[in-house]
C-alpha cells in the first residue's frame, strides 16, 4: 500500500467499519485529535484510496432478486467498446477482462428470469458478441463490498 502508515491503516480500518461515524468519534477511538483525523482522511482521499462514500443497499429489498455470471467472447478489436456500454448499464454490478475461453466476465443483477432472459437476448445480438456462457447464482455465500486491508508489515 503506497505511504500508508499505521495511523493511516487504523482510520481506514474505522472507516470500512462505519462510514458515517464522525471524525470526533473516530479521534476519541483511536486516541487522536479530530484535526489529526479530518487532514489525515482528506489527504486519503486527495490521494485517491478513498474514492468515495456509498451505503450498502439490499439489493434483493430493492427488487434485484436474481443475479447471474456471463462470460462474453468478444470480437477482436471491440473489447474496450463493449465494455464501455456494459459498464453503464444499471444491471451490471462487475466487469472483469479475462484471459482464457471468454474476454470479459459480467456479474450481473436481475429483477427475475425475464429480466435476465431480455438481458441476453439483447447482448446476443450485438455484433460484437460471438458468444456468452451465463451462470444463474442460486446462493450467495459470501459478498461484502468493502476492501480488506492487506496485512501489515514484510
Amino acid at each position: 500500500m503506497s505511504n500508508i502508515d499505521p495511523t493511516d491503516r487504523a482510520l481506514l480500518e474505522e472507516l470500512s467499519v462505519d462510514a458515517r461515524q464522525s471524525h470526533r468519534e473516530i479521534a476519541r477511538r483511536r486516541g487522536l485529535s479530530p484535526t489529526t483525523v479530518a487532514h489525515r482522511i482528506a489527504r486519503l482521499e486527495e490521494d485517491g484510496i478513498i474514492r468515495g462514500y456509498a451505503p450498502l443497499l439490499d439489493d434483493e429489498l430493492l427488487g434485484w432478486g436474481l443475479h447471474a455470471v456471463l462470460g462474453i467472447r468478444i470480437a477482436k478489436g471491440k473489447l474496450r467498446e463493449l465494455e464501455d456500454r456494459l459498464a453503464r448499464d444499471p444491471h451490471a454490478y462487475g466487469l472483469y477482462d479475462l484471459t482464457g475461453e471468454y474476454d470479459a466476465l459480467l456479474i450481473a443483477r436481475f429483477r427475475d428470469r425475464r429480466d435476465l432472459d431480455r438481458f441476453v437476448k439483447h447482448l446476443l445480438q450485438d455484433p460484437w458478441v460471438e458468444r456468452t456462457n451465463t451462470q444463474v447464482v442460486l446462493n450467495r455465500v459470501k459478498e461484502d463490498l468493502r476492501v480488506p486491508l492487506p496485512p501489515s508489515g514484510p
